[in-house]
């Protein structure tokens, strides 16, 4: 999808509502989100929940997918997930992981200095969300871009590299989610 935005389904909401519920148990001060709808529509939901309001950060919009917006994905890769094969590859007019780095860093340097380690939520996309974690985590490309990031869990991020998962299903387990190509990583999926 890139840039381009759709509304949550119907799964979607009752996904975001349960993770609402999760979240409410880790001490969230405040929310960050991705200006695209879907992002800022689950944030709303997070935001309800929390009594807290939604931060929009044009820094943690998805990466653009230039020329394959709205193109379906088996069209332009083979791959099942992933639309970029590295670090710096990037769709016709669109951009790579590199190219958002610098947004996104404007993004983390903002959290970092209004924080005073209280916990932040941060609402972003599949792409943005890698970038995201290699910067925040230091991890090296060949990990950050092996990251998964299914709809129903978030990431929570204790310090260090201290990296706890929670599910919608309420499933909790530590380390990052890889596909195939990020099990050399130093971060391994743990649990079910």
């Amino acid at each position: 999808m890139g840039r381009s935005d759709s509304p949550l389904t119907e799964q979607g909401i009752r996904t975001s509502k349960e993770l609402a519920r999760i979240l409410i148990l880790e001490g969230i001060a405040a929310i960050y989100s991705s200006p695209l709808g879907r992002a800022v529509f689950s944030a709303s939901i997070y935001a309800e929940a929390l009594g807290l309001p939604v931060n929009v950060r044009d820094g943690m919009a998805e990466l653009s997918c230039g020329q394959w917006e709205g193109t379906p994905r088996s069209s332009v890769t083979s791959h099942a997930w992933k639309l970029r094969e590295t670090w710096q590859q990037k769709p016709p007019g669109g951009e790579s992981y590199q190219d958002a780095g610098v947004r996104v860093a404007e993004v983390i340097r903002e959290i970092r200095a209004d924080s005073d380690s209280a916990a932040s939520l941060v609402v972003g996309h599949a792409g943005v969300n890698r970038v995201f974690l290699k910067l925040w985590l230091e991890l090296s490309e060949e990990v950050a871009i092996g990251i998964m990031f299914p709809h129903d869990v978030v990431y929570i991020l204790e310090g260090g590299d201290n990296v706890r998962v929670r599910s919608a299903s309420g499933e909790e387990f530590s380390g990052l989610l890889l596909g195939a190509e990020g099990a050399s990583g130093h971060h391994q999926r743990r649990g079910s």
